[in-house]
């Protein structure tokens, strides 16, 4: 039987246009199969994705659909076709999901950071005997079902319920297809920078707010006037109903009258061409004695040194090496950095990773050769700095 596909999936307005989109649209394509249909819609409503899909299914002639929520993902080359050779085997499968790690083998961590590790984890994942396991009613990111039975059914009004309405014995989980998803980028709340917030502070600007997520958990918790600055205006629009006010543009040129007790830019600051005026823009902002909060991520976290190593720099949609990033910090340039623009650190919090089990062995070496190594910086994935303005 003919493994061809029809791939149906969204392109978020939020970041069409961008250098990561475009770059998650490539490692798509070149993840899907050679001969794969793609149609797309440039909504994220599940409806307007089940009209697309309603629309075509009477002139599919290949006899697979792939939907996809968004090609916001990475995915190996052989992904697709491991979830079609289940359905190739086995006839009475209708629909397969990709894994992913939710739930994944008992708790395995996901250790990776870059594209060269998700490659040796994908590899290291793969099972001859234990190919599939239940469907578990998971959200699904993309799911493969046979054409003849989505032809068969009244199209659901979000087609990502379409596998938990299949019978259980009809539905599986590839576990040698794995895919890391980077939906749902922009929803990220940061719970885990709120315990970071200075006390006693009445005002807060978050540079960067996203769709408000963030600066939302800020009111709520501190009760304090949350004002947001986004560059993004599909995401700014989301964010006026959750913060006191929310300006749209670049934080450099928008002209903004108030001060603020506290500025945060989480994971921004990478994104920033000269950093220098970023700060100092940052210091005008803020009343006296106030308060920077930053996230950052440390480029010398040891998946970066080791990929170095092996000749790789990969660019990604998003984390350490995402594509849209124009500086890379080390704890030693960012504290200097700081320093230089009229702040006093505060704290810094690392975000520490284990080392891999054979890195003791071979940072010995290392060592023993005569090269400085900073164990430190290479289990860390990026930094949580607290700072004050100088006045």
């Amino acid at each position: 039987m003919s493994k061809e596909i029809t791939v149906f999936t969204m392109i978020s307005p939020s970041y069409e246009s961008s250098s990561e989109f475009i770059l998650c649209l490539k490692m798509f394509r070149e993840a899907l199969p050679s001969d794969a249909h793609l149609v797309m819609t440039g909504e994220t409503h599940q409806s307007s994705l089940r009209t697309l899909i309603a629309d075509h299914i009477p002139g599919i002639v290949t006899p697979y659909v792939l939907i996809v929520k968004e090609p916001a993902l990475i995915m190996e080359k052989g992904t697709i076709e491991a979830m079609l050779d289940i359905m190739t085997l086995n006839q009475h499968t209708q629909c397969v999901l990709p894994s992913d790690i939710r739930g994944f083998r008992s708790g395995r961590v996901a250790a990776y950071s870059t594209l060269r590790g998700f490659e040796r984890f994908v590899a290291s994942l793969f099972d001859q005997e234990r190919k599939v396991m239940p469907y578990d009613n998971r959200e699904p990111w993309m799911f493969l079902i046979r054409s003849e039975v989505l032809s068969q059914m009244e199209i659901p009004e979000d087609p990502f319920c379409i596998p938990r309405s299949l019978p259980e014995s009809q539905t599986c989980i590839a576990l040698n297809a794995y895919v890391h998803p980077f939906i749902d980028y922009y929803e990220e709340k940061r719970s885990d920078v709120l315990p970071l917030i200075p006390g006693g502070i009445a005002t807060l600007l978050d540079i960067g707010c996203s769709r408000g997520n963030f600066g939302a958990a800020v009111r709520k918790e501190l009760g304090c006037r949350v004002v947001g600055v986004e560059i993004n205006a599909h995401e700014a629009q989301k964010a006026r109903s959750k913060l006191d006010l929310v300006i749209e543009g670049n934080i450099l040129t928008a002209d903004i009258t108030e001060r603020f007790d506290c500025v945060t830019c989480l994971d921004v600051l990478e994104h920033v061409e000269h950093t220098e005026i970023f700060l100092n823009k940052i210091r005008s902002l803020l009343n006296k004695d106030g308060y920077l909060l930053l996230s950052i991520p440390n480029i010398g976290h040891w998946n970066i040194v080791e990929d170095l190593i092996a000749g790789r720099w990969d660019y990604v949609p998003a984390g350490i090496l995402c594509i849209t990033h124009l500086r890379f910090f080390t704890k030693r340039t960012i504290e200097s950095l700081l320093r230089d623009a009229g702040f006093s650190i505060i704290t810094i919090k690392e975000n520490n990773t284990s080392l891999p089990g054979n890195a003791s062995g071979w940072l010995n070496l290392l060592e023993q050769s005569g090269l400085d190594v900073n164990r430190k910086s290479l289990s860390c994935l990026g930094y949580y700095i607290v700072a004050q303005k100088i006045v």
